[in-house]
């Protein structure tokens, strides 16, 4: 009898990837440090040499492809949001091109880029946690410190139902679409298709939201007493925690050079 697959589940689940198997609250201070650094640096230089590291970073979890394909579009979206917006709203005196008598200044370019800098230093480690940890590894080793189960699978549950609806509703366009109703063109083709894919999807959602609560009924998730899991996470090193310390000591470095200077 083969016992592979079973013996896989006696030992913590690692993926091989240093950086992914990390605990996911390690990961969570991590970025969330880094996000918020970029807060309170305020510096152009830095927010955009933090967005550098996410991507190598990123790689280096071979997590790239996802990480890019999100990151790379909110970029691109705030950074011309706002250098047409700060172009609109503030005044300089110094120009550096003109497009069709409109004057593109130095003083608005760099508000601008100081503005999304720091926008994209956090977004960047939101995008970059929610790449690097799935979402029921989080929840479980929120649980491991004491957070309730009925709250760590409410927050499950919710990031869950997103995917959830997403694929449903991809599933339900398709359909509609081989039965020959019209749903792809102009923006009015595709509000028309929407009553006929939003009825479906709406029926769907709560049928799975019935089905989740009888299952969970049938696993006794009301009782007040520990849960047991299928699977588990690594044990966090000694090196992980060094890791950690690191990055508080220079995120309070950050925070006293910026008072001090």
């Amino acid at each position: 009898m083969n016992t592979q697959f079973v013996d896989s589940f006696r030992k913590p689940q690692t993926t091989g990837n240093l950086l992914l198997d990390m605990n996911p609250l390690s990961k969570l201070i991590i970025c969330f440090l880094l996000g918020i650094s970029a807060i309170i640096a305020q510096s152009i230089p830095y927010s955009f040499a933090l967005c550098i590291l996410y991507y190598f970073l990123a790689a280096a979890m071979g997590k790239l492809r996802s990480f890019s394909g999100i990151f790379t579009k909110i970029v691109v979206m705030i950074l011309l949001f706002l250098l047409v917006l700060r172009q609109l709203t503030v005044k300089g005196d110094t120009v550096l091109f003109s497009i069709f008598g409109w004057k593109w200044t130095l003083e608005a370019v760099l508000v601008a880029l100081n503005v999304s800098g720091y926008i994209l230093g956090f977004s960047g480690a939101v995008v970059l946690f929610a790449c690097a940890t799935s979402a029921r590894d989080l929840m479980y080793s929120l649980e491991q410190i004491g957070v309730p189960h009925t709250t760590s699978y409410i927050i499950l549950a919710s990031i869950q139902t997103i995917a959830d609806l997403k694929k449903s509703a991809n599933t339900i366009f398709e359909s509609q679409k081989a039965r020959g109703i019209e749903v792809e063109g102009n923006v009015f083709v595709r509000a028309k298709a929407f009553f006929p894919i939003i009825s479906p999807l709406m029926l769907g959602a709560m049928s799975a939201a019935e089905e989740k609560s009888i299952s969970m009924d049938a696993r006794a998730f009301s009782l007040e007493t520990r849960h047991t899991f299928l699977r588990e996470l690594p044990k966090v090193s000694a090196g992980e925690k060094i890791l950690v310390g690191l990055f508080l000591l220079g995120f309070i470095a950050l925070i006293v050079c910026k008072i001090v200077l």
